[in-house]
């Protein structure tokens, strides 16, 4: 598959090798890696290198970014650089007093800082995030968000946010689409008691999520006195079953963290309806595949 790559607005295709395109939940940025032929001395039409600092896009909208890696082999007639998107940017510390909705807070830290914003995701209510320089731009958008499952994303210049599996990417059915997979299920990270603590730090209460057959993974939760639903902000703490799963299908730029789809595979325990939480893009000469993380929304 071949996919146009521009760098400071100049088609930079020709020379491309193979593209790697990456995002992940964890990971606050999408990723780039462009390997590219490049010999200088002895090849006059591969002396084209992109730097440190220059603007590449992928796909006309699917990436946009910042180059910040150079990487050459002496004894290798390629050259590699790796971008990320302008989330990047979101690692800059904020300072200030932010209160509104979440939505509201999120486009004042934003703009504050110069990054444009689009469709924002905002489920009502007050929040209050104050900083003096020691939480970033991301940390506070967290914060705002926290318990909601909001995905950050770029969409060109602009943060977005919404909620993770709001958008449906498609559909993949049996082993033509899916060529692997794989699951799994796991108790390791299970809190199934989380006791209530009052302000002299006295148990008066508790909330459990009936995981006891692995007896009891304890976690305490201090009652501020401020929580609207005490019971409701102590189940945030509670973890059961983590059920994941990965699968390799061919390459489709639409499946991007964040987004839901539908799997459905003959013979596999991978089927039903998953949220993507990584995604990893491979692009060498005619081959593309595309490699995605799962997390299980509803599973048949």
């Amino acid at each position: 598959m071949n996919m146009q790559v521009s760098v400071n607005g100049a088609d930079f295709s020709k020379e491309i090798e193979s593209i790697s395109w990456s995002g992940d939940e964890n990971q606050l940025a999408r990723k780039l890696k462009i390997t590219y032929l490049y010999a200088p001395r002895s090849t006059p039409a591969y002396t084209r290198a992109a730097v440190k600092g220059d603007r590449i896009t992928l796909g006309g909208g699917l990436f946009q970014g910042i180059i910040l890696n150079e990487e050459r082999s002496e004894n290798s007639i390629t050259m590699s650089n790796t971008a990320y998107d302008y989330a990047w940017y979101l690692r800059s510390k904020a300072f200030g007093v932010y209160k509104g909705s979440p939505a509201a807070v999120v486009s004042q830290v934003c703009s504050e800082n110069g990054i444009p914003c689009g469709a924002l995701y905002d489920p009502g209510g007050e929040v209050e995030v104050i900083t003096a320089g020691e939480k970033s731009i991301s940390q506070v958008i967290k914060d705002v968000y926290e318990g909601q499952d909001v995905h950050v994303f770029m969409r060109g210049t602009s943060l977005c946010t919404e909620k993770y599996g709001t958008e449906l990417a498609g559909v993949v059915t049996g082993d033509d689409y899916v060529t692997d997979a794989s699951y799994t299920s796991s108790a390791e990270n299970l809190i199934n008691r989380v006791v209530l603590l009052n302000q002299e730090e006295e148990p008066v209460g508790e909330v459990t999520n009936g995981f006891s057959a692995y007896g009891t993974i304890s976690e305490a939760y201090k009652i501020s006195g401020d929580e609207l639903d005490v019971n409701k902000e102590a189940r945030k703490l509670l973890k059961g079953m983590e059920e994941s799963g990965k699968i390799v299908v061919r390459g489709n730029p639409d499946f991007v963290t964040g987004k839901a789809i539908i799997v459905e595979k003959v013979n596999s325990k991978i089927r039903g309806r998953f949220i993507i939480i990584s995604d990893a893009h491979e692009i060498r000469d005619a081959s593309y595949i595309t490699t995605l993380g799962l997390r299980f929304d509803s599973v048949v």
